[in-house]
C-alpha cells in the first residue's frame, strides 16, 4: 500500500511541478510579449533649412505681418478705451442732468 501511496504522491508532485513550471514559462511569454511591444514611433524628417537669400527676406516679412498685427491690436485697444471714456462720460453727465433736473426743475413745477 505504501509503495502505491507513495507513487501516487510523487506522481501528484511531478504534476504539481510541471503545471508550476509551465505556467511560469507561459506568465514569463507574456511579459516579454508586453515589453516587446513598443508604440509606434511616428517618421520624423530632418529640418531643411532654406536658402539664405529667401530665408532672409520670408523671416523679415513674417516680422513685418507679426509686428503689422501687434500694432493693429493697439490701435484697436486705444480706440476702444477713447470710445469707453467718451461714453462714461456722457452717462456721467446724462446722470447729474437728470438729477438736477428732478430735484430743482420738476419740483418748482410741482410747487406752481
Amino acid at each position: 500500500m505504501n509503495s502505491q501511496d507513495d507513487k501516487h504522491k510523487d506522481l501528484q508532485r511531478r504534476e504539481r511541478e510541471l503545471q508550476e513550471r509551465e505556467h511560469s514559462i507561459r506568465l514569463r511569454e507574456i511579459e516579454a510579449e508586453l515589453y516587446k511591444q513598443q508604440p509606434p514611433l511616428h517618421q520624423t524628417v530632418p529640418l531643411q533649412k532654406p536658402q539664405k537669400s529667401e530665408g532672409w527676406l520670408k523671416r523679415w516679412q513674417k516680422r513685418m505681418v507679426r509686428l503689422g498685427k501687434f500694432a493693429a491690436l493697439i490701435v484697436v485697444v486705444v480706440i476702444s478705451y477713447k470710445v469707453a471714456v467718451q461714453l462714461a462720460g456722457v452717462i456721467i453727465v446724462g446722470t447729474i442732468a437728470f438729477v438736477s433736473y428732478k430735484l430743482f426743475i420738476e419740483s418748482d413745477k410741482s410747487d406752481q
